[in-house]
């Protein structure tokens, strides 16, 4: 039951949310805000039709791309930086440099390397996308319980068990948040490649549409990119409920003999 009512009230306030705007906006002589209306029929054409294949599906593949390699690579440094003291910290005065600058500032550097295309966004995104998993994946590692690791050393479990039965499973709650994190990250590294470094994609399209002054295009965009971060989102969050769903049953399970 709570959770249709948090499924139900997910759906609602975004109703609620583009209904007041419609109503607000019906009436807008200002040509910066539209009636959601013409905007709403823009998104339509837009990203439906005459936009789907060169600026949305490009986008939507780097993201993934970018998402997968930025996940993949943080999950493996993160783990070796927990279980590994000496390796954290020699690596993580280097990942802590670089981990403080913008995305922004490295599209430079990404031009340099790789050129603008495929290979420079999907190098940003999942540089944008590898610090934050990163961290919650090297606290995941170090925050295990260490009788957990005695336990599965008195049964004579080897070092490969010890870490896929373990520890993964056990650091798997801080992992996933962090993927949640970064999620909103990739998709904003994604949107600045296309601005500054692109002649396709979310990112640029809006920047075109602005300079044009096509402004019910340019709200189209901003609309899809909420839209494309909810679906993310939600997809993770159908897979995080899957996967933790040992977790779940384990508190439900401690609370119960707690309270007896």
């Amino acid at each position: 039951m709570t959770r249709l009512r948090g499924i139900a009230i997910g759906l609602v306030v975004p109703i609620v949310f583009f209904s007041i705007w419609w109503v607000l906006s019906e009436r807008s002589t200002s040509p910066y805000f539209p009636p959601l209306r013409r905007t709403l029929t823009a998104f339509v054409d837009i990203w439906f039709f005459a936009r789907f294949f060169t600026d949305l599906l490009p986008s939507v593949g780097h993201f993934l791309s970018g998402l997968t390699l930025g996940l993949a690579a943080g999950v493996v440094v993160g783990t070796l930086m927990g279980l590994f003291p000496r390796f954290n910290r020699d690596v993580a005065p280097m990942t802590e440099f670089v981990r403080a600058i913008p995305t922004a500032a490295l599209v430079p550097l990404g031009l340099i390397l790789f050129g603008t295309g495929f290979v420079m966004e999907t190098f940003l995104i999942s540089l944008a996308v590898f610090f934050p998993i990163l961290v919650s994946t090297t606290a995941g590692v170090r925050g295990v319980d260490p009788v957990y690791l005695e336990v599965a050393r008195s049964y004579g479990l080897s070092f490969s068990d010890r870490l896929w039965r373990v520890i993964i499973p056990a650091a798997a709650p801080q992992i996933l948040a962090g993927c949640r994190v970064a999620i909103a990250f990739g998709l904003a590294a994604t949107v600045i490649a296309n601005m500054v470094a692109s002649g396709s994609g979310l990112g640029f399209f809006i920047v075109d549409a602005q300079t044009s002054f096509r402004l019910p295009d340019m709200w189209a965009g901003l609309i899809m990119i909420g839209l494309l971060g909810y679906l993310a989102n939600t997809a993770f969050v159908v897979v995080e409920h899957r996967l933790l769903g040992w977790h779940r049953g384990w508190r439900g399970a401690t609370r119960a003999a707690s309270a007896a």
